[in-house]
């Protein structure tokens, strides 16, 4: 056998047209240039080399096998050579590119491994491969392993101490809550499961991304639907493994193709934004689009949330005076409107005549000059006939007595696993359905058609962890190909809301808000405004931001969340949230963000005596949110000319008309700072705007000036 496979190597080896690819010591250049090659040899290797500033190549990456499939009963990875090869110039969606097109053989001759590897003109840092298998042998052959891309690399080839001695992006979506960027250790390892990691945490953004100072290396899935992929991220004692793993098996009948979603090699100097603005850019070239928001997506916003579930009407319209005084534009009615999860009537308790008395609360916030934002979870149902049958122990919990006209009149609408039983959302106890159910879809479209045609809601507040992908559904009633037709449907299930509101009022505001975990990219197409989401955090609001700046520019507001999530934390002696710090307006102002708010009336009843707007905070938050429209960054051009993990203090600069604006954090700093993108022969004047003090005069000749402030400080740069 081994001798058979080694003629049969031979045989491909000398047959191999490589007339058309450049070569050099065996190895196929797909790219070369002043920064980078990327090559890929006969075996399947791959090599990665930067230009240092000394203009030397050194390498950056390696793989041995850039894939590896693991197939039948084989216990070892088999080995690949190359029979075919050729490169063309072609067209293709990313514009001119030098397209490769190289089939590899498994040594036993069973299965072919084709990649088309695209080269695009208009980048000199990507690759973009599209893989595809074939079973050539005359019977079934199952895949128990599919590593698209396998990579290695060592912090050490860029003149770090300690081979992990990177900063990553890692987007998954988990329960824990993790900030997205992090610096890797010795013994580090993440997985980043794109599928779901709790019954209700799914998704996420499958791209991760490894930097130093000098040098960032990106690789990433440009799929455009949801996939159950892997990304892990793994430190050994020599070197970092990150890789593209399937977590699926196949199953090829003979002669069968299988086309492998396609995928980037990203490189890049700077910091994550670089490599998340590149795989937006090809994310959209793919034919995933990031619609322009309506200009109300701006505006500022106060919520209901203060007085949490139990609010009552009372307590929202004597806040009105306070909204309309600070200059908001939006009141949210949050969690607490319904009756139940699923039917989404509106709850007599509060609201005594019903529809009735809910429209006359709208009608009263409309009345001054404001918009309406309604709260609700979609794709979810309470179900207390289920709970008393299989969580006898649990009835106290909140929500489970709660029983739903569609649980009952539709039982056969909700997701099942593999043992037949439900997926329970945690915080609500409701229960899943299925997106790929016609009729799920339907009925939360007419939702939505009432919502604004009799309700006269402007906006949704669609909220809920559980959103951003949903589970695999075993329901025999749902005659699924594939149990993952629930999860691919996910996508579909948002854009029904999103066309559906769009044609009844075009600038409904569509805000998604997963709570606290990261989105799924695959949803926010049908999304007009992103939030920071429950941020632990003022470090995780300017992380969140400056992610989806990168991600879709100003295509898509981004809100900060309520301002009084961020200064108090949990307390488990006291069993509650607890005030450590005042609230954080510069994160979100400073990121190009829009505030939020949360705050309550002091001459009502409430839970949290922490969120009342005394005297003393209303000329706060007056200060704040009067500057944020005078200054709307949100509306400014994001420029990453700071690394977040390296430059200190922390800087974000956005340029909106011919001014440069300076967002400064740190918990304190005394010393030197360097103004970067300063226009030629061009002086500027540099005020603290949020004090109103002039500090200086920088150019690009003389761009540093001695800055001592704690916690933050917002410069405006002024051409003079």
């Amino acid at each position: 056998m081994i001798l058979y496979r080694v003629l049969i190597l031979f045989f491909y080896l000398m047959c191999a047209d490589f007339l058309n690819a450049q070569i050099i010591n065996d190895k196929i250049i797909l790219l070369d240039n002043d920064f980078y090659r990327i090559t890929i040899s006969q075996d399947l290797s791959f090599n990665i080399e930067y230009v240092d500033s000394d203009k030397e190549r050194k390498i950056l990456a390696y793989s041995n096998s850039l894939s590896k499939i693991l197939f039948g009963d084989e216990s070892e990875l088999p080995k690949f050579f190359i029979s075919e090869s050729s490169s063309n110039k072609e067209g293709t969606v990313y514009g001119n590119s030098t397209v490769f097109n190289l089939k590899y053989t498994e040594s036993g001759n069973v299965l072919s491994y084709n990649l088309k590897l695209i080269v695009p003109d208009s980048y000199n840092d990507v690759v973009i491969v599209y893989p595809q298998l074939k079973n050539k042998s005359s019977e079934n052959l199952h895949l128990s392993k599919i590593i698209a891309c396998d990579l290695n690399t060592n912090a050490k080839y860029l003149g770090e101490k300690n081979s992990f001695d990177f900063w990553s992006f890692q987007p998954q979506s988990s329960p824990e809550r993790a900030n997205w960027i992090k610096p890797l250790t010795h013994d580090f390892y993440q997985k980043n499961f794109q599928g779901m990691n709790a019954p209700d945490y799914g998704g996420g953004i499958p791209i991760v991304d490894l930097w130093t100072k000098k040098q960032g290396i990106a690789i990433a899935s440009l799929s455009t639907k949801p996939e159950w992929i892997s990304l892990p991220v793994q430190v050994s004692d020599n070197e970092v493994n990150f890789r593209i793993e399937y977590s699926t098996d196949i199953t090829l009948k003979p002669n069968e193709f299988y086309s492998i979603h396609p995928f980037a090699i990203i490189l890049h100097k700077g910091d994550y934004f670089n490599a998340i603005r590149t795989y937006s850019q090809l994310l959209q070239a793919e034919g995933i689009r990031f619609s322009k928001s309506p200009d109300n997506t701006l505006e500022t916003e106060w919520c209901a949330w203060g007085y949490e579930r139990n609010f009552n009407v009372g307590q929202i319209l004597s806040s009105l005076d306070d909204v309309v005084s600070l200059g908001i534009k939006w009141v949210t009615i949050d969690d607490g409107w319904q009756a139940a999860d699923g039917d989404w009537e509106i709850s007599k308790e509060k609201f005594k005549e019903g529809e009735k008395d809910f429209v006359a609360l709208i009608d009263s916030i409309h009345s001054r000059g404001l918009k309406v934002r309604l709260w609700w979870v979609p794709l979810t149902a309470n179900d207390s006939s289920y709970n008393s049958v299989y969580f006898p122990e649990r009835m106290n919990e909140f929500g489970m007595k709660v029983q739903s006209k569609l649980a009952l009149e539709h039982p056969d609408w909700f997701i099942l696993n593999e043992n037949g039983e439900r997926y329970q959302v945690s915080w609500w106890n409701s229960f899943q359905l299925c997106p790929a159910v016609k009729e799920v879809r339907e009925y939360f479209k007419t939702f939505v058609q009432k919502s604004i045609s009799e309700w006269n809601v402007d906006g949704f507040k669609i909220d809920g962890q559980n959103i951003n992908l949903v589970p695999p559904c075993y329901n025999p009633a749902h005659k699924h190909n594939s149990p993952y037709e629930s999860s691919e449907a996910t996508p579909l299930f948002f854009k029904t809301i999103y066309e559906t509101a769009k044609s009844i009022k075009p600038d409904f505001l569509i805000q998604i808000c997963p709570c606290g975990t990261n989105y799924s990219v695959f949803n926010l197409p049908f999304v007009d405004q992103v939030v920071a989401s429950d941020p632990l955090n003022s470090e995780q609001v300017r992380i969140k931001g400056k992610t989806f700046k990168a991600l879709f520019g100003n295509n898509i507001a981004y809100s900060g969340d309520h301002v009084e999530l961020t200064n108090r934390k949990w307390d488990e002696n006291q069993n509650r949230f607890v005030v450590y710090k005042d609230e954080d307006f510069a994160s979100t102002i400073g990121i190009g963000g829009v505030p939020s708010t949360k705050f309550t009336n002091p001459s009502v009843a409430q839970s949290d005596s922490s969120l009342i707007l005394t005297s003393v905070k209303k000329n706060i938050w007056k200060k704040w949110l009067k500057l944020y429209d005078e200054i709307r960054l949100s509306e400014g051009e994001y420029l990453n000319l700071y690394d977040i993990a390296f430059d200190k203090p922390e800087t974000h600069l956005i340029k909106k008309d011919n001014a440069l604006y300076y967002s400064l954090f740190t918990n304190d700093f005394d010393g030197l700072f360097e103004f970067r993108g300063l226009e030629s022969d061009t002086q500027y004047e540099i005020k603290d705007i949020v004090n109103g003090k002039v500090l200086g005069r920088v150019n690009k000749t003389n761009p540093t000036l001695k800055l001592k402030f704690k916690e933050y400080l917002i410069l405006q740069g002024r051409p003079i």
